[in-house]
């Protein structure tokens, strides 16, 4: 595969299954292929559709796509439309017998994934073994509810187990930390804490995914009050399909997600995400952008899909970050925009290097984009804790007055303890947060 492997995708809960529809419709228009998994177009030799793709035995196109489930709502949904009837492998699904869900309660998903976990393990095993070389998983789920976030930790547990030396990359729907908001989940913070635990120890990157700043984003760029699923997960989409172009479509810079370096100082591996230009994906005519613009939206602490810009701290830095601009671009122009922006970027003190790197992503040659210059910032920066922060407030908030526990404690097997060790993996975390910024982060303790 012309030095990349495959990738795998994984989607768990209700959440990380509509995340699947967008995405996988944003795949077959980009590699020309139709509802049936058939081609629509003479092929390009750029594009490379075995990278998430593999051929049946009829030659049709198949996604390398694990749906997992413990209600049946949103994969039945699926399953039942147009466009993805045909489409999927019917074995790689994998739903609950009894179809109850886990109640938005991470131990109930936690420990009804123990009851099935082998099952799921034999599918996605078996489409890893069909792969002649898969470098890594695209996981998808929420940290809020039930089933993306206990099902979903345990799983992670498991793939890291069973793929040691994959690359796992989560794209993480993170609920509202707005304190002046409130959620339909109101145990949210005790799903995120533990959630949380799994994210920090088994994935080598979490693309973090802020409801309230999808939403904000979602309302003022599609002129809504109330964005829609549809408006929130064709942004996911669309940082999933930017993210993953360079190894889709042939890229001699970065031709795998094995080439990827976001997580210099491990178990900061949380990454921040911003697109340019959003507009609606149903406009059909192509806007006059540019690199200057394009690059500078990205970097405003505002336009990231994490509401921590109300929050920045003076020395806050970015650990490392990609910029991937699409489009009609000369190389000079993304030399001259590199240098123009690394003045601006704070990094750790004891830092050489140029955190930011910038490249030309390729695009589809079966899609005519709407815009000229577009991009994808994802971003490893210290300004992520603030939003742990929050959380871990909420967290110990609800904790202290031991609200809503006997949820928790009536799921057999599951311990306090449990929740009081995450909570210090996070806070283990956060003063990671706080020492990277400082000169003596590579020396201390010597």
């Amino acid at each position: 595969m012309s030095g990349s492997g495959a990738l795998m995708t994984v989607h768990v809960g209700q959440c990380g299954n509509q995340l699947a529809q967008a995405f996988w419709k944003s795949m077959v228009d980009e590699h020309g292929i139709n509802e049936r998994g058939q081609t629509t177009h003479e092929d390009d030799m750029n594009d490379k559709k075995d990278l998430l793709f593999y051929q049946a035995d009829d030659d049709h196109y198949v996604p390398r796509a694990v749906l997992v489930d413990l209600e049946p709502r949103v994969i039945n949904g699926m399953m039942q439309s147009p466009t993805f009837s045909n489409l999927f492998n019917t074995d790689n699904i994998f739903m609950s017998d009894h179809g109850g869900g886990a109640g938005n309660n991470w131990a109930s998903g936690y420990f009804q994934g123990q009851e099935v976990q082998e099952k799921v393990m034999d599918i996605i095993i078996r489409e890893a073994e069909n792969t002649d070389n898969l470098d890594g998983i695209l996981f998808t789920h929420s940290v809020s509810g039930g089933t993306g976030s206990g099902t979903g930790s345990l799983l992670l547990e498991r793939l890291r187990e069973a793929f040691p030396k994959k690359v796992i990359q989560t794209y993480s729907v993170f609920a509202n930390s707005d304190p002046t908001q409130t959620t339909d989940v109101v145990v949210h913070p005790y799903n995120w804490v533990l959630s949380m635990q799994r994210l920090i120890e088994n994935p080598d990157h979490v693309v973090v995914l802020d409801n309230a700043a999808l939403h904000r984003l979602a309302a003022g760029k599609f002129k809504t009050d109330t964005p829609t699923f549809d408006h929130i997960n064709s942004l996911v989409a669309r940082i999933m399909s930017t993210s993953t172009a360079m190894y889709r479509f042939n890229s001699s810079v970065c031709p795998s997600i094995r080439y990827l370096d976001l997580a210099p100082f491990p178990p900061m591996h949380f990454i921040q995400s911003a697109i340019s230009p959003v507009v609606d994906p149903n406009e059909n005519f192509t806007r006059k952008t540019s690199v200057a613009d394009v690059t500078r939206f990205l970097l405003k602490p505002t336009s990231m899909m994490v509401s921590t810009a109300s929050r920045a701290r003076p020395n806050d830095c970015m650990l490392s970050a990609y910029m991937f601009l699409q489009g009609q671009i000369e190389a000079h122009t993304i030399m001259s925009a590199e240098q123009n922006v690394d003045f601006a970027i704070r990094r750790p003190p004891f830092y050489m290097l140029k955190p930011l790197r910038m490249m030309h992503a390729p695009l589809s040659p079966y899609v005519k984009p709407q815009y000229k210059v577009s991009g994808l910032l994802l971003n490893n920066s210290t300004s992520v804790a603030p939003l742990f922060e929050s959380l871990l407030s909420k967290y110990d908030k609800l904790r202290s007055k031991k609200a809503f526990l006997d949820k928790f404690e009536k799921i057999d097997n599951f311990s306090l303890d449990m929740m009081d060790d995450a909570m210090h993996i996070v806070q283990d975390l956060l003063d990671e947060y706080k020492a990277v910024v400082q000169k003596d982060y590579l020396t201390r303790g010597l």
